[in-house]
């Protein structure tokens, strides 16, 4: 049989490459490998939350940083007087109310001064008209005790009236004392983002802001690599997809470190990606095609190391290769 084939060497080629054929499509029904990795961990963009020009930058490219540790500044001084000018606007709103109140105790006295009169008034008609009855008070008292009665329901009125505007200035005042408190916190909050921390220990990208730099609200100003979450990134053709599952073991070797073995697990598998780079960037895009050759599409898988090498560091983009077996 040998002998024949190598009397037919195309007969020995096509048979060699049927072989290594099926031997491929055999591997792929209990491992998946892909070069296609690179080692993540979580990266936090600090951008800018106000605008003004950078005062200090307290970092630099490359450098470890810990948890709350000063990274930049952003001129305080415009903020600082906000936050003062707003101090004093509530300072004026509680003043306005204490004053609103006292005009509330002022017409509520008045009321009351008005109310007795009213009532002696009444009282005096009365008297009036049972002399008036008996023929002991001539027409005229009657007429001017009648006269008072008017007098003192319509002061009566008036005093209720004036009441009624003191209350409702006492609401008012209470309503701008709110407003003013918002804008104070509102100014006291954009003061305190003029200083900004890292959130959490890490190392800084490489940046391009400098001192003396304008910032608008949302420039990104660096980016702090983090050690949470380090993990590989494989994109895994489509095929191996139905055969991949959680906690699966993987075998990988790290461009850092490339003559070395480790272990892993697989700890995430992407639900989608998209199809098209332009769609929105929540969703993973994987390049389909390289210089001139379409690839299947492939699907990012998330692969946790037991344990990560002591003293390798972490390279966030590093290259990979991963042997996912099912």
């Amino acid at each position: 049989m040998l002998s024949r084939l190598l009397r037919h060497p195309v007969l020995l080629i096509v048979g060699t490459v049927v072989g290594l054929f099926a031997l491929y499509e055999i591997s792929v029904r209990f491992v998946a490998y892909t070069g296609d990795a690179y080692v993540m961990s979580d990266i936090v963009v600090i951008s800018s939350e106000i605008e003004g020009p950078v005062s200090r930058l307290a970092v630099q490219n490359n450098q470890s940083v810990a948890a709350n540790q000063l990274l930049f500044e952003i001129e305080r001084t415009p903020y600082a007087l906000k936050a003062q000018e707003a101090q004093a606007a509530l300072a004026q709103a509680k003043a306005d109310l204490d004053l609103a109140n006292d005009e509330v105790a002022a017409a509520r006295a008045n009321l009351t001064s008005a109310l007795a009169v009213q009532t002696n008034a009444q009282d005096q008609l009365n008297r009036v008209k049972t002399l008036e009855k008996e023929g002991y008070s001539p027409e005229a008292t009657l007429d001017i005790a009648t006269r008072d009665v008017a007098t003192a329901g319509a002061n009566v009125a008036a005093a209720e009236a004036q009441l009624s505007v003191a209350t409702r200035r006492v609401a008012v005042a209470g309503a701008v004392i709110g407003s003013a408190e918002a804008a104070l916190g509102k100014a006291q909050y954009d003061l305190s983002k003029t200083v900004m921390s890292a959130p959490e220990a890490g190392r800084i990208t490489p940046f391009t802001v400098r001192q003396g730099d304008y910032l608008r609200t949302g420039t990104p100003v660096l980016a702090i690599v983090t050690d949470r979450r380090r993990r590989v990134v494989a994109n895994v053709s489509e095929r191996h997809l139905a055969r991949i599952r959680i906690g699966q073991r993987v075998l990988l070797t790290l461009g850092s470190d490339p003559w070395a073995v480790h272990l892993g697990r697989v700890s995430g598998i992407a639900g989608g990606v998209s199809r098209s780079p332009d769609n929105p960037q929540v969703v993973p895009y994987v390049e389909p095609t390289t210089d001139w050759v379409r690839l299947p599409r492939r699907f990012p898988v998330e692969v946790t190391l037991d344990d990560w090498p002591e003293g390798l560091g972490l390279f966030n983009g590093a290259d990979a290769r991963v042997l996912i077996r099912f």
